[in-house]
């Protein structure tokens, strides 16, 4: 049973874009700049505010096509964000590795970005360090810089949906596209209650959260209804600045993992607790085997 909120609750919640301007495979006859346009006009359409979109330079290098989703993305009145330039593993390469993926990506955020605030920055696979060493270093190299990490406290997965509705799409597989629908939806909904239980437990109120999706096919199909859904269950969108403000995501976990996670989870991890300590039954099942073996 999904939280029902009444009419006059509220739950702020910042929507973030991450893998601009590629990500993902694209199905036969849609380009990535239709991605773009469609996730664009969804969002202008709702009035979803200051959506920021961060980007890896290396793809638009690589594919010189796809540096229009970066232009296409600003000239809508959005603003990109770090992601680093190569989408590099922290946990896969060293602090001074690091620091220069980040640096590298720097030159097309103040070339397409310049007139907003690129300096949010937000961790490849929400890996922030698989040694404190590293964790403190990378801190300390983006607050000497001048960026605020851009945590993230609903993340569903979407990104794992992208792959499975392309290949369904080749085999004009109806059905199969139908449970990818239900399932995303499912997980996008299950993940903001299991969320809500988490944070509201651990800080006894509703905290701004921030919501990750990625610039994929499906994800882009999915938008308008799952902004519809969200707004149903009490969402108010807001900025990822404003989300920002939360006194939660000034607070330093200072946990390493090799896994990335949520801020609430990386909380849950300082204080060495599980969900079962709090009290709070799984909501969210991941069907990662299903979403792998579909419409091969």
């Amino acid at each position: 049973m999904l939280i029902s909120f009444s009419a006059s609750a509220s739950i702020k919640m910042a929507i973030t874009i991450d893998d601009l301007p590629v990500h993902g495979p694209l199905p036969a006859g849609m380009s990535r700049a239709d991605i773009a346009k469609k996730m664009l006009s969804v969002l202008k359409k709702e009035k979803i505010p200051e959506v920021y979109g961060f980007i890896n330079a290396n793809k638009a290098e690589l594919q010189p096509d796809s540096k229009q989703v970066l232009k296409l993305w600003v000239n809508s009145g959005y603003p990109l964000g770090n992601h680093t330039y190569t989408h590099m593993s922290l946990n896969k390469y060293s602090s001074s590795d690091f620091e220069r993926d980040i640096k590298a990506n720097e030159s097309m955020l103040a070339e397409l970005n310049a007139k907003m605030n690129w300096h949010y920055f937000r961790y490849p696979y929400l890996q922030e360090g698989d040694t404190l060493e590293k964790r403190n270093d990378i801190r300390k190299y983006l607050s000497q810089n001048a960026y605020e990490i851009a945590q993230v406290s609903v993340d569903f997965e979407d990104w794992s949906w992208n792959e499975p509705y392309t290949r369904c799409l080749a085999k004009k597989d109806t059905k199969a596209i139908k449970w990818l629908e239900s399932t995303y939806m499912q997980n996008a909904l299950g993940k903001l209650e299991e969320t809500r239980k988490i944070t509201n437990a651990l800080f006894k109120r509703d905290i701004s959260h921030i919501l990750l999706l990625h610039i994929g096919a499906f994800d882009a199909k999915m938008l308008p209804a799952l902004i519809k859904k969200y707004k149903a269950q009490g969402v108010e969108f807001i900025s990822l600045s404003e989300a920002l403000k939360d006194d939660v995501y000034k607070t330093d976990p200072g946990v390493a993992a090799k896994r990335g996670s949520e801020i609430q989870i990386q909380m849950m991890n300082s204080r060495n607790i599980t969900m079962k300590d709090l009290g709070i039954e799984q909501v969210v099942v991941y069907p990662q085997k299903e979403l792998e073996s579909l419409c091969h």
